[in-house]
């Protein structure tokens, strides 16, 4: 019921407001429509000073005012001077190609096609790699030369490629001349500069494409010789892209002649635009930039890399982005982190350690304390055995002491490290070995290890799940 109450009063209320908001457009209209009707009134009654006597006496009635049809004619041209009505047919009829209008097309596309060059530019698009591929492979793959490289590999087959590809957006940009011809001829208003437009966009479009793959391949030829700097790759790759798509946005830009309130008439105003850039630091977005650009080139993490985060999140980075980190949790959920929030964020990189650390706190009762010093060395002797990666060479702890007296138990300390990654597999196995082993030494000497509430219980009964006390 009291939904019904609350609906009740909504609607009206809804509906007054746009009852007021409908009158006030309608009065508008009205007092739009009223000045420009006696705007209108007034140009009529006042004859230019060109026009005849015939001409004024015709514009008016019997009673010496102007025609009330003169008037609203010319009311009625001015106020449905409209973006779509009655424009749309007439578009649409452009493009309806007569006889009359095929025959003005064919001319005009005569003075400028020439079938040579199209000839030209087609072979060169088409035949210039096989041409070049099949000598390459008869004389120089065939001859006994160790050295010799297949054709894709070789510098010659680069050549030829990028011709290839120049000559077939030549004939693109061919096209797009012939379609302005053939739509100026139709009726459509064609700027003149069409053309030299389209292929400044087509060809520094595909140069900018063209640098943006030579740039990854001396990356990925500086990284077969230092595979550790693969991150910093990354972040190099990522940011001269970056860099490349802004000089093609602005030149582009300065193509097109874009106003858009900025000194973008040329590409140096790339350093105008680094400003504004720096400039808006303090603003939300470019914080988010300015930090995930620090983080990238701060070598604190990459992506793949295991981190741990001093908030406790801790997990895979799956990407660096400009405004946000994600990172994939133990539970297979994906975070997305503001690098406005980890910029000031203690970052363990865990991916980055070579060593890691097995360390348990182990209890007995007092009546085993004479077997504590023979167990500790069994403990060693197990774990020096069963994990070669341990260090025993004194630059790490290797340890397995007696640690204190506790009210109902002997305190023993076990620390051990390994050269081994702390995550992965390899770490969890063989902290698994550890434990197996500090198991086996502790039942050779009859030892039973004391739990909180002072039952004493073997590791052997408790990692099968027999729970004898």
């Amino acid at each position: 019921s009291s939904h019904k109450v609350k609906m009740a009063t909504l609607i009206p209320n809804r509906c007054s407001t746009a009852s007021r908001l409908i009158q006030a457009v309608f009065l508008l209209s009205l007092l739009l429509g009223k000045a420009q009707f006696l705007a209108l009134a007034q140009e009529n009654a006042v004859p230019s000073p060109g026009a005849s006597a015939d001409q004024g006496n015709a514009n008016r009635n019997k009673s010496g005012h102007p025609s009330v049809q003169n008037v609203m004619g010319k009311v009625s041209r001015n106020v449905y001077n409209s973006a779509l009505a009655g424009k749309i047919l007439p578009f649409l009829s452009k493009f309806s190609i007569t006889s009359s209008s095929a025959k003005n097309i064919l001319p005009e596309l005569k003075k400028v096609v020439d079938f040579e060059d199209i000839i030209i530019i087609v072979a060169l698009g088409w035949l210039t790699v096989p041409s070049v591929r099949l000598p390459y492979n008869a004389f120089v793959r065939s001859s006994k030369k160790t050295d010799s490289r297949d054709f894709e590999d070789s510098y010659l087959y680069q050549f030829s490629s990028h011709l290839s590809h120049a000559s077939k957006l030549a004939l693109v940009v061919y096209g797009i001349d012939c379609l302005g011809i053939v739509l100026k001829t139709i009726g459509f208003r064609i700027a003149p500069t069409m053309s030299a437009t389209s292929a400044k966009i087509i060809y520094s479009t595909w140069f900018a494409h063209r640098i943006k793959t030579f740039k990854h391949y001396l990356i990925s030829s500086a990284l077969s010789k230092h595979a550790e700097a693969t991150g910093q790759a990354k972040v190099l790759d990522h940011l001269l892209n970056g860099i490349l798509y802004a000089c093609l946005g602005l030149f582009l830009l300065d193509v097109l002649s874009v106003e858009m309130g900025l000194a973008l008439t040329s590409v140096v105003a790339v350093g105008s635009t680094a400003t504004l850039i720096f400039s808006l630091g303090t603003k939300d977005i470019a914080a988010k930039v300015m930090n995930g650009l620090e983080i990238a080139l701060s070598d604190k993490m990459y992506e793949g890399d295991c981190v741990e985060f001093g908030d406790g999140m801790s997990g895979t980075v799956l990407k660096l982005g400009w405004l946000e980190t994600q990172i994939r949790c133990a539970n297979e959920l994906t975070v997305s982190i503001p690098n406005t929030q980890l910029a000031s964020q203690r970052i363990y990189n865990i991916s980055r350690i070579n060593k890691c650390q097995v360390k348990q706190s182990l209890r007995f009762h007092y009546g085993d304390i004479d077997k504590l010093p023979k167990v500790l060395e069994d403990i060693k002797t197990e774990v020096r055995s069963s994990c070669p990666s341990v260090i025993t060479d004194g630059t790490r702890a290797f340890r397995a002491h007696w640690r204190d007296f506790k009210d109902d138990y002997l305190e023993v300390v076990v620390d051990f490290h390994f050269n081994i990654r702390p995550t992965g597999e390899a770490y969890y196995d063989n902290r698994q070995r550890v434990l197996l082993a500090i198991n086996r030494a502790v039942r050779k000497n009859g030892v039973q290890f004391y739990t909180t509430k002072g039952t004493f219980i073997s590791i052997v009964e408790e990692s099968s799940g027999e729970k004898d006390k």
